[in-house]
């Protein structure tokens, strides 16, 4: 017997269905999960930032944005695959932009880019995951 076979027959014992899929309730659940610690963790290193010059804090706060933005836009827009691959250049510019050769473009806060990188990719996989119809859809 495979895996996934026995994985589903405990899933009809327990009236869970299949534990590797989610439902939509348990989708938003996640997404909501995701969207609220990383966004406070990007709220404390923002908060940690001490003397830095008007115009860098003002190019941070545009970079941080726009891809805060592109990680919320795979999640809650139905064109989740051109805004997977808007994600993905949006990053990969943004750790382009620090690590230029010619000393970087902009500074990050330490953790912020990896911070970033995770949710971004937390959010991918969670958007790509598999489905179930959810049992209490029906509920108020």
């Amino acid at each position: 017997m495979g895996k996934t076979r026995e994985w589903m027959m405990l899933g009809k014992l327990l009236k869970i269905g299949n534990p590797f899929r989610l439902t939509q309730r348990e989708y938003e659940a996640t997404i909501n999960a995701l969207n609220i610690f990383f966004g406070a963790i990007i709220g404390v290193s923002l908060g940690n930032i001490t003397e830095i010059p008007m115009d860098d804090y003002v190019i941070l706060l545009i970079i941080i944005s726009a891809l805060v933005s592109s990680i919320l836009l795979v999640t809650y827009t139905h064109r989740r695959i051109w805004n997977s691959v808007m994600l993905t250049g949006v990053l990969l510019a943004a750790w382009y932009a620090e690590s230029d050769s010619s000393g970087g473009i902009i500074d990050f806060p330490e953790r912020v880019l990896p911070t970033l990188t995770v949710w971004g990719v937390l959010a991918v996989i969670t958007e790509f995951s598999d489905r179930a119809d959810d049992p209490r859809s029906g509920q108020s």
